[in-house]
């Protein structure tokens, strides 16, 4: 039986956007008859011993599937690490399938395919991943798994990114690769104008919110003070 380890590489955890992609993934891959487990990048690089058990369980496994989030055009942290620890293990990977799936907040999944698609798709190369293709997701963020909501349960907004899943793990049964597919959550309609500036001045009030609540000067100029 063909095994399946899906990373979240959320440092939200389970109440990340990444859990419930997961999740939903794991329930395609079992309807598949593919042994599948998911892990928290978080917890397992608490201590040497659950690193260790993570390095395992990717030598054990065929197919390795990251789900993270964009943060500031990069990897988080924690996905970072990962990537090392994977490296400086040097275990032959030429038989296991490498695939990232990443989501932003922002709509556009470019801001994640020009980014780090290229990063992790090199990253896989220099570990001996086969690259078994990637996929961008603009608008993650209303993915909203911090509300404990699972993917099926969204509605017609996870609609792509369920249909991609869907085609991720039938792809990897049919052993033919995946290509680097970008999706867009957010509906075309709040592109268009008046909605777009709508959106765009609730998402400046929100950051703004949340960079006042951590004690961030959010208007400072501090190259204009004497």
């Amino acid at each position: 039986m063909s095994k399946a380890l899906i990373l979240n590489g959320s440092p939200r955890g389970k109440k990340s956007s990444s859990a419930s992609l997961a999740e939903y993934m794991k329930i395609l891959f079992e309807a598949e008859g593919i042994e599948s487990e998911i892990i928290l990048i978080l917890t397992q690089l608490n201590k040497g011993e659950r690193i260790k058990e993570m390095v395992q369980k990717i030598k054990s496994a065929d197919f390795v599937v990251l789900f993270a989030p964009l943060y500031d055009d990069c990897q988080p942290s924690i996905v970072i690490k990962t990537m090392e620890i994977i490296a400086e293990e040097k275990m032959n990977l030429s038989n296991k399938t490498f695939i990232p799936i990443i989501n932003c907040g922002l709509p556009e999944p470019e801001q994640i395919s020009e980014g780090v698609t290229p990063i992790y798709n090199q990253f896989a190369i220099t570990v001996g991943f086969k690259w078994g293709g990637s996929l961008a997701i603009g608008g993650g963020e209303g993915i909203q798994g911090r509300f404990g909501k699972q993917l099926d349960e969204i509605g017609a907004f996870a609609k792509n990114a369920i249909e991609a899943l869907n085609d991720i793990v039938q792809s990897l049964v049919s052993e033919i690769q995946y290509p680097n597919v970008e999706i867009i959550l957010v509906p075309k309609i709040f592109y268009k104008w008046p909605l777009v500036n709508l959106m765009t001045s609730i998402n400046t009030k929100s950051w703004k919110k949340m960079a006042e609540k951590k004690g961030e000067k959010v208007d400072a100029q501090p190259y204009l003070e004497e």
